[in-house]
């Protein structure tokens, strides 16, 4: 049997990006790992991308310390005084998501290599730099009308610029499985809230801000996670 490739690793910054980014605007639940590397508390779940050929396969981890007696992260992102997390022992009440929390205690080679940034090298997607914001809004909220898919904004630093965007794949590009195109904007500030809300009604046309939770159903929303790095753009 060959051995295992590493999954690509995606660093999220901290729990609250992670819960958001596990749980936020979904309708399923997670499994989350977690296990120890070094002297750190990991947690992590699996991600994918329909890439050039095949799937890029992408372990996004972030470290945490908490209660072995409480394995279930809860969250929800539309209280009015914004998003909520905790780690719970329980995995009953309504108003939240919950993704349970597997303890792992002999940890396979290839996802240790992964949080350590030995992975394969990915080919460059197509990167395409957007006007504004209320561009990058048009392309997830078309996705989402057409597959019920809201992809989450990945925000990241590159010198001194902050990119927010997707890895959206095309799929069946002639010989490839997808043509991956990364939609992006860059500015020199980073975005004000973890949600872009946004919205295109009569009489104001497009409007469009950053808000600390989702609680307006006209709206359509799609939650920005904060990640330390992300390999699929190139430096």
């Amino acid at each position: 049997m060959e051995p295992i490739k590493p999954p690509m690793s995606v660093h999220v910054r901290d729990i609250q990006n992670f819960a958001r980014l596990a749980l936020g605007l979904t309708e399923g639940s997670q499994m989350i790992w977690s296990f120890k590397h070094k002297s750190s508390n990991i947690l992590a779940f699996f991600t994918a991308y329909m890439y050039w050929d095949g799937d890029i396969p992408i372990l996004a981890y972030t470290e945490a310390d908490f209660d072995d007696n409480k394995p279930f992260l809860a969250y929800k992102s539309d209280s009015p005084k914004g998003e909520e997390w905790q780690f719970s022992d329980e995995a009953d009440d309504t108003r939240f998501k919950y993704a349970s929390i597997i303890n792992v205690k002999n940890l396979p080679d290839a996802f240790a290599k992964s949080i350590e940034g030995d992975f394969p090298d990915a080919p460059d997607p197509v990167l395409t730099e957007l006007q504004d914001a209320k561009s990058l809004a048009r392309v997830l909220l078309t996705l989402s009308m057409r597959d019920g898919n809201v992809f989450p904004l990945w925000h990241f630093r590159r010198g001194d610029r902050h990119i927010l965007g997707n890895c959206i794949p095309f799929e069946h590009y002639y010989d490839s499985d997808a043509l991956p195109i990364f939609f992006y904007i860059a500015t020199m500030s980073p975005p004000s809230g973890p949600f872009l809300k946004y919205l295109a009604a009569k009489p104001h046309g497009e409007r469009l801000e950053f808000t600390n939770a989702a609680t307006d159903a006209k709206y359509f929303y799609t939650k920005v996670i904060d990640v330390i790095n992300f390999p699929l753009f190139p430096k």
